[in-house]
């Protein structure tokens, strides 16, 4: 049956699930690297989150089938969940390569990255959450200007580890592991921006 609520709050309530787990998944990984031991303990657990956070992208999109009237657009409400799933996705598949690859000792940039990820998918969680207070417009755009700065520090330690790894003189096949795991990290760090985009569609747009 169709709901005819203008105002469904429910969307406003998975978004902020979504990034919940998104923090929670974030915070393991850095507490992880941290103290690095049994990885595929770890990978299950974040795995674990990342089915959570599929389910949560799963009733959102029931729920957008279900529903007349919306509190936003249709499409943006489909990117937003859709971006926020992918940051949760490239955080699962680099702890898989981490343990996939029976890696036993950290790189410390890695942890610089699991850093710059924290923080910004902290700062998601602040704009994704005023996205029920839309008129609070320049607040949430200041977050989303965070989550653009955290990206670019992102790229920064990115491109130095790569630089370094092709320098380093470690054998190919540990250079090729070590490509994958910051690649995926890199690319969850990069999908933060992508919401952060989204919102500031919103945003724009409802104001």
């Amino acid at each position: 049956m169709l709901s005819l609520t203008p105002k469904n709050p429910k969307f406003y309530d998975n978004f902020d699930q979504a990034t919940d787990i998104l923090v929670r998944a974030a915070q393991h990984f850095v507490d992880f690297l941290a103290n690095f031991n049994d990885s595929s303990v770890h990978a299950q657990k974040i795995k674990d989150l990342e089915h959570e956070g599929d389910d949560v992208a799963h009733q959102t999109m029931e729920l957008l089938h279900q529903s007349f009237i919306t509190p936003l657009e249709r499409g943006d409400i489909r990117r937003l969940i859709m971006a926020i799933d992918d940051v949760l996705d490239y955080l699962d598949d680099g702890v898989n390569h981490i343990a996939l690859y029976e890696i036993k000792e950290i790189l410390p940039p890695l942890r610089k990255m699991a850093g710059v990820l924290l923080e910004a998918v902290k700062w998601v969680q602040k704009a994704v959450f005023e996205l029920r207070n839309i008129r609070r417009r320049n607040e949430i755009l200041n977050y989303c200007i965070e989550i653009h700065h955290q990206e670019d520090e992102g790229d920064r330690i990115y491109l130095e580890t790569l630089g370094w790894l092709f320098k380093s003189g470690m054998d190919p096949l540990s250079v090729i592991k070590w490509k994958d795991i910051i690649d995926d990290i890199e690319r969850s760090i990069d999908c933060c921006q992508d919401v952060a985009n989204v919102v500031e569609g919103i945003v724009l747009e409802n104001s």
